[in-house]
């Protein structure tokens, strides 16, 4: 972890509540379920964390001091932050509509990682006589490397709108029949991820330090002949497949199992925190000051690399996408583990 993690007391953590030792608990209690338990990346305590935390008549915060150790990372940490956009679709090409959102492909499979295939080398193309060879990159996918085979979900009006969906990993689309449809993350070429905020900045149209969602989306609009090549310049390309709607105040289901809850869910490095884990995060967060919460390990992405490095899930709609794309803050991380388990 970059240095030792030392313990620290959980009643010293600011802004410790009540409130916040209840937020804790629940989010916890989402991952007991068997379902989930079986999930990839789960935290292996959560098996036999539940009878410690049964509260028999005590308090929230008494019930996550007995059960729990807080252990300060020594590092500071990093918090992005991610949201699921709204965005106005059609089930059919049709008028605007021309952008397509594709279900994964059968022939797009994940494999152990080998030399040969880009990226971490987890993700192939298998073709009929069952070799393995590079999946087509976002360059040639929107030049029509799969069309004709009926993995059209659904057609968007902005280009822009379905790569950052992508980035997002998750969307409700507003559909034209008026019906609604949320789409979740499911697959991805494996070509390696490229930050078009960087792209924009090395060829001059941002100013270093100046790329946020908004004023990548501003560049843009303002340019449609870059639109193509930046966006390409990522040749990385996410698949996605239907998801219940479920409840409107929750988020998609992630890849810890559970539905995102906004300001509480954490996407994080799961090959270095376990989903389920609690960490408290203490930042500062636009137009919302300071901010330090119970935060839990729900979901994951490959741009979130390392123990003290987080994406926090702000909610759905414009609103949360205008905090999230402004969120990039040094923070300090405590994680909640069971006691007698150390980091």
């Amino acid at each position: 972890m970059g240095g030792p993690a030392v313990t620290v007391p959980i009643a010293g953590l600011p802004g410790w509540s009540e409130a916040e030792a209840e937020a804790l608990l629940s989010g916890v209690a989402r991952h007991l379920d068997p379902r989930v338990l079986e999930r990839p990346a789960q935290a292996p305590w959560l098996r036999t964390i539940g009878p410690a935390l049964a509260r028999r008549g005590r308090s929230h915060t008494e019930t996550v001091a007995d059960a729990f150790t807080a252990w300060r990372l020594p590092e500071t940490g990093l918090l992005t932050a991610y949201y699921e956009p709204v965005i106005a679709a059609s089930r059919h090409r049709t008028g605007p509509f021309q952008t397509p959102i594709y279900r994964r492909p059968q022939d797009l499979v994940r494999v152990p990682a080998r030399a040969g295939l880009p990226g971490d080398g987890t993700w192939a193309r298998q073709a009929g006589d069952g070799r393995l060879e590079p999946y087509p990159d976002r360059a040639a996918i929107r030049g029509g490397a799969l069309a004709g085979r009926g993995l059209e979900l659904a057609y968007v009006a902005d280009p822009v709108d379905a790569f950052f969906a992508q980035v997002q990993g998750s969307a409700r689309l507003s559909l034209t029949d008026g019906g609604e449809m949320r789409i979740g993350y499911h697959g991805k070429t494996g070509h390696p991820y490229t930050a078009i905020g960087r792209v924009l900045i090395d060829r001059g149209w941002l100013p270093e330090g100046g790329a946020t969602m908004q004023s990548i989306r501003a560049v843009l609009a303002a340019n449609p002949g870059i639109v193509d090549e930046t966006l390409n310049a990522n040749r990385s390309f996410v698949f996605f497949r239907e998801r219940p709607l479920g409840d409107p105040a929750l988020g998609p289901v992630a890849a810890g199992g559970v539905p995102l809850v906004p300001r509480r869910s954490l996407a994080v490095d799961r090959t270095r925190i376990g989903l389920g884990t609690p960490i408290y995060v203490e930042t500062d967060l636009p137009d919302i000051g300071s901010f330090a919460a119970a935060t839990i390990a729900e979901d994951a992405g490959s741009a979130i690399v390392g123990p003290a490095r987080g994406d926090l899930f702000i909610g759905t709609g414009d609103a949360a996408g205008d905090i999230a794309g402004r969120v990039k803050a040094a923070a300090t991380w405590t994680m909640f583990l069971p006691r007698g388990i150390a980091p």
